[in-house]
Order: structure tokens, then sequence, then C-alpha cells
């Protein structure tokens, strides 16, 4: 991760805010850390999710690529 912070402002509810004061303190983290270790979870399940999207949709296209080569002659190719 990058070492550069960057200032940033926004709003948010009541509600919210005390909730995240409530993870800051059973935390024993920043509010900022609270948030970014939330941000980089949920990035990480999403980037998982597209990435098995992407091999989903890979599926069966090297299919009968490899025909004509066999494991025997693979092996005694090598040996």
């Amino acid at each position: 991760m990058s070492t550069l912070t960057v200032r940033k402002n926004f709003t948010m509810l009541d509600e919210i805010s005390k909730k995240l004061e409530f993870l800051s303190k059973i935390m024993h983290k920043k509010q900022s850390q609270v948030i970014q270790e939330l941000i980089l979870k949920e990035t990480r399940k999403y980037e998982k999710e597209d990435k098995l999207k992407r091999l989903e949709a890979m599926h069966g296209k090297l299919d009968g690529l490899l025909d004509t080569v066999s494991i025997q002659s693979i092996k005694t190719q090598n040996a």
C-alpha cells in the first residue's frame, strides 16, 4: 500500500458516526484506520468476485488446443 496519505472530507449520518467511534474504541485504532481497513476488506471481496467471473468466462476457451499432443509425448520430449 502507498505511504502517501490524502485528506478526504465527507459527511455521514450521526448514527454512523457514533458507530465509527465505537469501532475505533473497541479496535484501538484511529477512525481513519478503521475506515481504511473496512474499505480494503470490501474491495478485496469485489476484486475476488471479478477475478472469478473472468475465470469462469474463460472456461472452455482452451479446449481442443492440445488435441494433437498427448501426455506421453510430452513426457518423452522432456526425458
